[in-house]
């Protein structure tokens, strides 16, 4: 795995993290939008990212949109597995 792969993988692993912890702590409207377009370009534009993580997120984002929470979650989650981080 390259550097820029690296990063790009974990710039991406923190905002989905910071996603979930927004919705689990009902953060303002503002906030949730920031990070989904955040996670929204890094789909579009980053080849680095495992397709599964890709798919999961343009779930996600799906979701998200469609006022589903806890499927949003459901995804984010799956796609933060994709990305390879450690179970916590």
């Amino acid at each position: 795995m390259s550097t820029s792969q690296t990063t790009a993988q974990q710039s991406l692993l923190h905002d989905v993290e910071a996603l979930v912890a927004a919705l689990m702590g009902d953060a303002p409207v503002a906030e949730l939008i920031a990070i989904t377009n955040r996670i929204a370009a890094a789909v579009e534009y980053w080849d680095d990212i495992p397709a599964g993580a890709i798919s999961e997120l343009r779930s996600a984002i799906d979701l998200m949109h469609g006022g589903q929470a806890c499927a949003t979650v459901s995804a984010l989650l799956a796609a933060r597995s994709e990305l390879g981080a450690p179970p916590r």
